[in-house]
């Protein structure tokens, strides 16, 4: 069985989405899967559907797809003011004028979890899916970890945290094994929720595009981290008059000086 790469939380990042997709091709992984937020804060939303379709549109609904399609057929749902300043309600508003209605109907039709190689892939957690809750801890994961047993799998992955992680089922009866540069092996008979991490905007101390791995042979996730010209980025985010706060969150403090540069 091949290893498919599954990539979340894109956000709009097209200079991201293009750098790991590269990658996904150098490291000959043939099957993509996507965890859904493909819209939302980036300045490139539809740009970055019309690549998830052309790599075969395998993905699931995120919340900022299903608040850009509500704002798509209701626009004032995002007052003028919260559009200035709110990078949530800016992003999806900017997605939902900016897709035409081949891309609308797209996400309209994503399901909110996917099969995937000896698991399953939904945005946020399989537990009170629509509500959207995070994965932050073991103690968030339980009811999600609870539904994988009751439905006799393995490994969930999941995106929305924006972080790379693993919550496993103490009381399984095997636990992750974990191995060097950022391999892990998730033996049978282990339950296990997987963190994929965000490719347009990572929430940790790595600002790197994140994407995972998975090896159903093997059992292996792998968490891997791509460089991006992010401040190229961070330029659009500007330029189509998003919250500078959407901008600044991609990058470090060298990358934020270039951006006040920009400003100038």
């Amino acid at each position: 069985m091949a290893k498919i790469a599954i990539l979340s939380d894109i956000h709009g990042n097209l200079p991201a989405l293009t750098a790991v997709l590269a990658e996904v091709d150098a490291a000959g992984v043939e099957e993509v899967f996507f965890g859904g937020d493909t819209v939302g804060y980036g300045a490139k939303s539809a740009e970055c559907v019309a690549l998830v379709r052309a790599r075969g549109g395998r993905s699931v609904l995120g919340n900022h797809d299903f608040y850009a399609l509500r704002i798509r057929r209701n626009a004032a749902l995002v007052p003028p003011e919260e559009r200035r300043v709110n990078p949530v309600w800016a992003g999806v508003a900017h997605a939902a004028e900016t897709m035409d209605d081949d891309a609308a109907e797209w996400l309209a039709s994503l399901p909110m979890a996917l099969d995937v190689p000896r698991g399953i892939l939904a945005h946020a957690a399989l537990h009170r899916a629509d509500e959207w809750p995070y994965l932050h801890s073991l103690r968030d994961a339980g009811p999600t970890l609870k539904n994988l047993r009751r439905n006799a799998l393995d490994v969930g992955f999941f995106g929305h945290t924006h972080r790379q992680d693993i919550f496993a089922d103490t009381s399984a009866a095997a636990m992750p094994d974990y191995l060097e540069h950022g391999r892990i092996r998730l033996p049978e008979k282990s339950v296990c929720a997987v963190l994929v991490g965000s490719v347009g905007q990572p929430r940790d101390t790595d600002r790197r595009a994140a994407w995972t791995i998975w090896d159903p042979d093997e059992r292996i996730v792998e968490f891997r981290r791509t460089v991006y010209p992010a401040v190229e980025a961070a330029m659009q985010i500007i330029l189509a008059g998003l919250p500078k706060h959407s901008a600044e969150r991609l990058l470090d403090a060298a990358s934020l000086r270039a951006l006040d540069r920009f400003m100038e």
